[in-house]
């Protein structure tokens, strides 16, 4: 058997001209919760993005030094080279026999004569 809802329950389940039900109680926040599965899985992505992104940074910062590094080598070199071309003209100005001459004559050296040269056998 049915019950007869009475009319003052009616009215307060329900807007006397809409009939639709109202609730003014305010409601509940719901707060935010997170599994430790879910913390776990954000941690690592974070770490896993935090890694590369480090990783990104520090394999650029390795190219512009192996850069510099290129640079600075190649004037090195240049330099070199050009020191190595002075040095083998400074050789050959040496050994030539005009630069001989003149410095056996400063020295006091004079030319040998037949008498003085012995041929070893």
């Amino acid at each position: 058997m049915v019950r007869p809802i009475r009319t003052l329950e009616a009215e307060a389940n329900r807007n006397a001209r809409t009939g639709i039900r109202i609730q003014n109680a305010r409601k509940k926040r719901r707060r935010f919760r997170l599994t430790f599965r879910q913390v776990l899985l954000v941690s690592i992505l974070l770490l896993i993005f935090m890694v590369s992104g480090i990783g990104y940074v520090w394999s650029n910062f390795e190219g512009t030094q192996i850069g510099y590094n290129m640079s600075m080598l190649q004037q090195k070199e240049l330099k070199l080279k050009e020191l190595n071309q002075k040095l083998k003209v400074e050789l050959a100005y040496l050994r030539s026999p005009q630069y001989l001459e003149s410095a056996a004559r400063e020295l006091g050296l004079k030319a040998v004569s037949p008498a003085q040269v012995v041929i070893l056998p």
